[in-house]
């Protein structure tokens, strides 16, 4: 691998000037140490901000600063405090952040602190314009930077691979709509080859934004731009599981943990950790908690909440404000319910230690953990990770991005009292065994799914990228199509290869009503009338599935991407052994489709298939995504894939597949190919068909194929064109 050059808001070390000394100082951050986790060894560059205004700095700091920094791979972007109140406290924070946590925001000043935004972005451009050699890879990070991935592509051309991830959520059309910049925002971030979010649903976000905005067309997990395709996907971010985990080992971490439990001895803990901000759901927490306390009066002097509260926009007037409310609405609930002997809440406003912060996690019986609205949240899987030789049980927010991950944890609706004042009965309810049971299944989950496997996968997908299967093809235009008319009626001998659904037949909600129609048998019949013309379908469908909709019909025929093959008028299986695997992972499939209302299972000789086509599109992404998470480790040791097509997830062996299958007429003398495909199984044909094969690709997408139709019924023109 080639230089990876790291881009950040801010760097990994933070420069202060104390007494005119300059003072270096190392973050512990997360995403400095998933990066640091991966980059280790390898040639890395970082690109960011060094935490301190250039106004304080004389030529000489500046010069020092460089020094110091390139030590450790840093390189400086200097900022003046006039462009970090515009770029940061002003467009990306009074703007951007509010609006993408769907929290009210005002635009005004918006045009002044947007040219700033632009201004800083440029500087960064520059920056990494010097930093990246020829093939760098380099990955943008987060919000306040979603016009450079487009400034470097302007720049450094084709020359670099880019991608970009989003440390927060991605607001909807309907909100995004009202930004006058967000075409232009939106364009700044496809100028990345991958873009990654932390769920499906906030990718899903991206792209309908795309397309109704008209940037790019997108489906199917890309944007298309020109002759350009963008991946768009999900990386939830993990934590570094094995600190958490093992801080109960430290004697500092024992220390501290032996005085809050004794402090804390008499109560049931909850406990909340977050950095202030209007989307944590400060102010529906504490009415939820002051309701609790009204309806529950048995748990008085039993229960006891400790909110830690860490500093954050200190000098911004929303926080100010949020700050006050939080401590009036405190105030109020202590003297509400408060006893000479005991206070309802605990309050600390400040940074903590990790230590303290592991010991924290670890005495308390309840982590009460409901932003509105969340990127992620760590501190529910800091919480989960902590939890090695204590009960604790998790309420967490159905907003928050990892609820996606962590379903055995209480969801709640953090706009609805009821539901949060619910989940704190729930919590402290429940009864060793299920705590036992929800914690076990969730530190499995996050003990694989780490900061360091997060920011493996997306520098993998990266250098993915770094091998791009064709962008760009051709469409069949009517002088395309006469010439391949022309083509075939002078051949001699003809293949022709065509796959079923999206090709002869449209997609049905029920894939078993996808019979073809009268018109598309009569096309069929037309076809393999001509002695010229061999005629197969290559199809995912089963044996059953072909057999009785195209049996009577002189075609050879593959079943189950090529499990089964007929050519001489018997099926015959190409693909040995019973699938016994599928006993181990039909029930874990089946606990997903019964979650998600609409789909259903299919199974097949060599292959489970999950449909959800007919289902809410958020809830089918949602356990999607799940889904795939825990069936990770077991295709893995069964030598599985899974494979995702047009509202489906099939299981299959890797070596079943559609390429394979149809070499036997490849090898037979043929002076016209065409095979006709839609899907991911197709490409495999496309890549084994060669140069001269006239393949087409219907839909749009990233593929090997040669050229394209929009949709079915361009394919039953172009076989009318054919036999007419």
């Amino acid at each position: 691998m080639g230089l990876t050059v790291i881009v950040s808001n801010r760097l990994p070390v933070s420069v202060t000037k104390v007494d005119g000394k300059l003072e270096f100082t190392a973050s512990s951050g997360g995403l400095a140490t998933g990066l640091a986790s991966y980059t280790s060894g390898q040639k890395t560059i970082w690109v960011g901000w060094p935490g301190i205004a250039s106004d304080e700095l004389t030529e000489a700091d500046k010069k020092k600063i460089r020094s110091e920094l390139k030590k450790d791979s840093l390189w400086p972007v200097f900022l003046t405090q006039k462009q970090i109140d515009g770029f940061y406290n002003g467009y990306s924070n009074s703007v951007l952040w509010p609006l993408f946590h769907n929290l009210p925001f005002t635009l005004s000043d918006n045009m002044k602190h947007w040219k700033t935004y632009k201004q800083v972005n440029e500087l960064y451009a520059e920056a990494v314009a010097h930093a990246a050699k020829p093939n760098s890879m380099i990955w943008v990070h987060d919000y306040q930077l979603l016009l450079l991935p487009e400034l470097l592509r302007w720049t450094l051309e084709s020359r670099v691979v880019i991608g970009f991830f989003s440390h927060i959520p991605f607001p909807s059309y309907e909100v995004l709509k009202d930004l006058p910049q967000a075409k232009t925002l939106l364009r700044g971030m496809l100028g990345a080859s991958l873009i990654g979010f932390h769920t499906v649903e906030y990718g899903e976000d991206f792209m309908n934004c795309c397309n109704k905005l008209k940037v790019g067309t997108a489906e199917n997990k890309q944007v298309i731009m020109g002759s350009r395709t963008i991946k768009v996907a999900d990386f939830p971010i993990g934590i570094d599981y094995k600190k958490f985990a093992s801080a109960i080992k430290s004697k500092v971490v024992k220390a501290e943990l032996a005085r809050l439990q004794h402090k804390y001895r008499k109560y049931r803990l909850i406990l909340t950790v977050d950095r202030l901000d209007p989307s944590k759901g400060f102010i529906e927490r504490l009415e939820a908690y002051f309701e609790f306390l009204n309806i529950n009066p048995h748990m008085h002097k039993k229960v006891k909440m400790v909110m830690l509260t860490i500093p954050s926009r200190t000098d911004v007037k929303a926080y100010k404000d949020l700050k006050e409310h939080i401590d009036q609405l405190v105030t109020m609930i202590n003297e509400t319910y408060g006893t000479p002997d005991w206070q309802p809440i605990d309050f600390m406003y400040k940074s903590v230690p990790f230590e303290e912060l592991s010991a924290l996690y670890q005495v308390a019986d309840v982590a009460f953990v409901t932003p509105i609205k969340d990127g992620m949240n760590l501190v529910a899987k800091e919480y989960i990770a902590s939890k090695q030789r204590r009960d604790g049980v998790l309420i967490l927010s159905e907003t928050a991005g990892a609820a996606q991950e962590l379903t055995d944890a209480i969801l709640v609706n953090p706009n609805k009292k009821q539901s949060l004042v619910a989940g704190l009965v729930q919590a402290l309810d429940m009864t060793h065994i299920p705590i036992t049971q929800q914690l076990k299944s969730m530190q499995k989950h996050l003990s694989t799914n780490t900061i360091h496997e997060w920011a493996k996968g997306f520098m993998s997908s990266m250098e993915r990228a770094t091998y791009p299967t064709r962008h760009y093809v051709k469409q069949m235009s009517k002088r395309r199509i006469d010439d391949l008319a022309s083509e075939y009626h002078s051949s001699k001998k003809r293949t022709i290869l065509l796959d079923y659904d999206g090709i002869l037949v449209p997609f049905y909600d029920n894939p078993h009503d996808s019979k073809p129609s009268k018109k598309t048998l009569v096309l069929l019949k037309n076809l393999t009338d001509d002695p010229k013309n061999t005629v197969v379908i290559v199809s995912g469908r089963t044996m059953n599935d072909l057999d009785g909709w195209l049996g009577h019909v002189k075609l050879g025929m593959v079943a189950e991407h090529g499990a089964f093959v007929k050519s001489k008028g018997t099926w015959q299986a190409k693909f040995g052994g019973a699938a016994g695997w599928k006993a181990q992972i039909e029930p874990i499939v089946e606990i997903y489709a019964a979650k998600t209302e609409g789909s259903f299972v299919e199974e097949k000789n060599q292959a489970i298939v999950w449909h959800y086509r007919k289902s809410s599109p958020f809830y089918a992404q949602k356990n999607l995504t799940i889904l795939k998470r825990v069936l990770r480790p077991e295709l893995k040791r069964l030598g599985l894939k899974a494979y995702d097509g047009s509202k489906i997830l099939e299981i299959k062996p890797p070596a079943l597949n559609k390429g394979a299958a149809i070499k036997e007429w490849l090898r037979k003398p043929s002076d016209f190919l065409m095979i006709i495909g839609d899907d991911y199984t197709d490409e495999d044909m496309f890549r084994v068909a060669g140069p001269t094969a006239f393949s087409i690709k219907v839909g749009m997408g990233i593929t090997a194929a040669n050229y394209r139709l929009k949709n079915v019924t361009d394919v039953q023109n172009l076989l009318d064109e054919l036999v007419g």
